[in-house]
């Protein structure tokens, strides 16, 4: 078993509920939030416990504009100034990346995450797919350790920077 299959394996053993497939009548909100560093804050006060932020993030789900913590009676929206995950670790296994996540969760990236570029305090950066529709901004190392990569991999003087994992591309640059 290859490094990559050990952590495709790791990544099945993560099951996250089936969020998707609830829809609770009681909807409402809850005094919580996640800043744009990925500190998650209930009635003002930091979550500590490292554990209760990965149980919010499990049931976390983005629908018309609006974060909503689910759960198969309720929907509670929440606030997240930009994205409610960041990537503060990423990997090469071979020639494929693989990203970890503030709450631990390992992504491969590629057709199912996808990266995309956006707009983020005047800067273009990448954001990875995590699941459905929630999205995980690279923190300043990891976006550093692309770039040279891209760098170092560039073949012309081209402004754009690319990289590939496996066989997908995608682009670090606008």
């Amino acid at each position: 078993m290859t490094r990559l299959d050990e952590i495709a394996k790791q990544i099945d053993a993560q099951r996250q509920p089936p969020v998707h497939l609830w829809k609770p009548a009681a909807n409402g909100t809850i005094d919580m939030r996640i800043d744009s560093n990925g500190f998650w804050f209930h009635e003002g006060d930091p979550i500590l416990r490292d554990k209760l932020v990965i149980l919010f993030a499990s049931i976390l789900w983005f629908e018309n504009d609006q974060y909503y913590l689910v759960t198969p009676a309720e929907k509670l929206s929440i606030e997240v100034e930009d994205t409610p995950f960041l990537i503060h670790q990423m990997e090469r296994v071979g020639t494929t990346w693989v990203a970890v996540t503030n709450t631990h969760e390992q992504i491969i990236i590629g057709d199912q995450n996808p990266v995309t570029l956006r707009e983020y305090k005047g800067h273009w950066l990448p954001y990875v797919n995590v699941r459905y529709d929630l999205w995980a901004r690279l923190n300043r190392s990891v976006y550093y350790q692309w770039v040279t990569e891209a760098m170092d991999l560039a073949q012309d003087d081209s402004d754009e920077l690319w990289l590939q994992s496996g066989t997908y591309r995608f682009r670090l640059s606008a």
